[in-house]
C-alpha cells in the first residue's frame, strides 16, 4: 500500500479526472486530513472503485465543475497516515498511492479498486458506498446483494471447477469411443455394450450440467426481483441498459427515416415483444430508446459548433464586425474597440450553425498599458516577458456549459508561440478566474481597483509556462 510512483507532471488519468469533476469514480480533497475511512470504504464497496485526488479544490469553469490543483503535503508521514486508515478498515482496503506534479504543486493520487473482499466497513462499523459525488450508507438490501454476489462468485468458481472435470471426462470418453469403434468389427457384441455405457454416461453428464445451471437461474431471478421491488441501484441492469442504449443508437443512425423523424422532433415508440436482455423490462427498454434519441440529438447539436482562430487580416468581410458586436455584448467598452481588434495577434470565434456566438482573443497591448497593469497589481514580474493579453472572452448564455469556450481557449493559447501571456479579471467573476487557473494561469500580485469601474477589484494572472499543457 506504499507509494510506488512519482512523476513530475500530471498523468493523463489525473487530467481526465480533474476535467470531469467529482462523481462516482472521483473525489477531491484539499488536504490529506480530509481523507476518511468512509471515503476508502465507499470506493472499495462500489462496482468500479475510484480515485481520490489530494491537493485539489473543485470550482466551476465555463458552467462545469472541475478540479483545480492547489498542492498538498506529500511527506512520508502523510502517506503513512493514509495507509493506516486503509489497513484499519474491516477488512483492510487495498490502495495504491502515487505522487504527481512534483515540478509545480505536488498532489497525491490514491487509487481504490473495487474490492473482491467487499463489503468493507470503517473501524466504527459503518458500511457505505459511493453515490455520485458523496458517500452514503448501504441499505440492508444492498448489503444482502453484496453477500449474495460473493456467494455467487464462490458458486461460479465451483461451477468452473466442475466444468473442467466434466470436460476431462468427455475427453476421456472420446478417446474410449475411438478405441471402441476401431475394434467394433471384431467385437460387435462388446462394442454395443460399450455404446450403451457411453450413452448412459452422456445422459449423466447432461443431468449434471442441468443441475449446475438451475441454481444460477434461480439466484439471478431472485436478485432481479429483489432489486425491482426495492427500486435499488442494480449494476447489472444498468450495464445492460447502457448496452441496449448504444445498440438502439446504432440502429437509429443506420436508418435515414428514423434520423429524420427525431430531428423533426418526433418520438420513436418501442413495439411490444422487442428483443432485449432478461435483466430489463419493457419500461427499461423504452427508456433505452429515449436515452439513445437524446444522445443522438446532443451529438448532432454539438456538430453545429465550430471554433476558428485566425489573424485579423485573415478575417473575411464582416467577421471583424461580428467579433466586435459579441465583445460589446459582453460589456467591453466599444470606443476604439475596432482598432484594438484589428491590431490583435489572434482572434478566436465560436460559431453555431454558421453564426458567431462566442469570442476570445490574444491582444497586443501597448508597453505602457502592460507596465501600468503590472504596477497596479504590485507585481514583481517583468511586463516585457508577457507581450500578449488574453481577453475579449464572451459566450452567449444559451450556448454555455457545453465545453465550447474551453475548447476555443485551448486552441487559441498555443498561437502565442511560447511567449508570456497575462490576463486580468474581476474578483467577482469566479468563472473567468477558475477558467484561467484550469489552463495553468497563476494569480500574481495584489488586487487593485479598476479605474473604469471603481466599484470593482481586478486581479492579474500570468501564464505559468513551466506547467504542462
Amino acid at each position: 500500500m506504499a507509494s510506488n510512483r512519482r512523476i513530475k507532471g500530471l498523468s493523463a488519468l489525473t487530467r481526465t479526472l480533474l476535467a470531469g469533476g467529482e462523481g462516482d469514480e472521483a473525489d477531491f480533497k484539499k488536504v490529506p486530513d480530509g481523507i476518511s475511512q468512509d471515503d476508502l470504504v465507499a470506493f472499495a464497496n462500489s462496482e468500479t472503485g475510484g480515485t481520490i485526488l489530494v491537493g485539489i479544490v473543485e470550482r466551476s469553469v465555463d458552467g462545469a465543475q472541475v478540479g483545480v490543483v492547489t498542492g498538498c503535503n506529500i511527506s512520508d508521514a502523510t502517506i503513512l497516515q493514509i495507509t493506516n486508515k486503509a489497513v484499519t478498515c474491516i477488512p483492510p482496503v487495498l490502495i495504491e498511492i502515487s505522487i504527481e506534479n512534483l515540478g509545480s504543486q505536488p498532489i497525491l493520487r490514491i487509487a481504490v479498486p473495487s474490492s473482491a473482499t467487499k463489503p468493507h466497513c470503517t473501524a466504527k462499523g459503518v458500511y457505505n458506498r459511493r453515490d455520485g459525488s458523496r458517500n452514503r450508507p448501504l441499505h440492508p438490501s444492498e448489503l444482502l446483494r453484496i453477500f449474495l454476489e460473493n456467494e455467487g462468485r464462490v458458486f461460479a468458481e465451483r461451477f468452473e471447477s466442475a466444468a473442467e472435470r466434466i470436460a476431462a471426462d468427455l475427453n476421456n470418453l472420446e478417446s474410449s469411443l475411438d478405441t471402441s469403434i476401431k475394434n467394433m468389427a471384431d467385437q460387435l457384441g462388446w462394442a454395443e455394450s460399450k455404446m450403451d455405457d457411453t450413452e448412459s454416461k452422456l445422459d449423466d453428464l447432461v443431468d449434471q450440467l442441468q443441475d449446475l445451471a438451475r441454481p444460477i437461474s434461480i439466484i439471478g431471478e431472485r436478485l432481479r426481483t429483489m432489486f425491482r421491488q426495492d427500486k435499488r441501484h442494480d449494476p447489472v441492469s444498468d450495464r445492460e441498459l447502457k448496452k441496449l442504449t448504444q445498440r438502439y443508437a446504432e440502429q437509429i443512425r443506420g436508418r435515414a427515416d428514423l434520423m429524420d423523424l427525431i430531428m423533426r422532433g418526433g418520438s420513436i415508440i418501442l413495439r411490444s415483444g422487442a428483443d432485449y436482455s432478461q435483466e430489463l423490462e419493457h419500461d427499461d427498454a423504452t427508456k433505452a430508446v429515449e436515452n439513445a434519441t437524446a444522445q443522438i440529438l446532443h451529438e448532432e447539436d454539438l456538430r453545429k459548433y465550430e471554433v476558428d482562430c485566425k489573424a485579423p487580416d485573415e478575417c473575411r468581410e464582416g467577421e471583424l464586425d461580428e467579433f466586435c458586436a459579441i465583445v460589446a455584448e459582453g460589456g467591453e467598452v466599444s470606443a476604439g474597440l475596432r482598432s484594438r481588434v484589428t491590431n490583435a495577434l489572434r482572434l478566436g470565434f465560436i460559431r453555431y450553425d454558421g453564426g458567431t456566438v462566442g469570442t476570445a482573443g490574444l491582444k497586443k497591448p501597448k508597453s505602457s498599458y502592460r507596465t501600468k497593469v503590472f504596477s497596479n497589481a504590485k507585481s514583481v514580474a517583468n511586463p516585457k516577458q508577457y507581450p500578449f493579453e488574453l481577453g475579449w472572452i464572451y459566450l452567449k448564455e444559451e450556448h454555455r456549459s457545453k465545453g465550447q469556450m474551453t475548447r476555443l481557449i485551448r486552441e487559441l493559447m498555443p498561437l502565442a508561440d511560447g511567449k508570456g501571456v497575462f490576463a486580468t479579471t474581476r474578483i467577482s467573476n469566479t468563472i473567468m478566474r477558475d477558467m484561467l487557473l484550469q489552463i495553468h494561469f497563476m494569480q500574481n500580485g495584489d488586487g487593485y481597483v479598476s479605474k473604469l469601474r471603481p466599484d470593482e477589484t481586478l486581479n492579474l494572472f500570468l501564464l505559468d509556462r513551466t506547467a504542462k499543457e
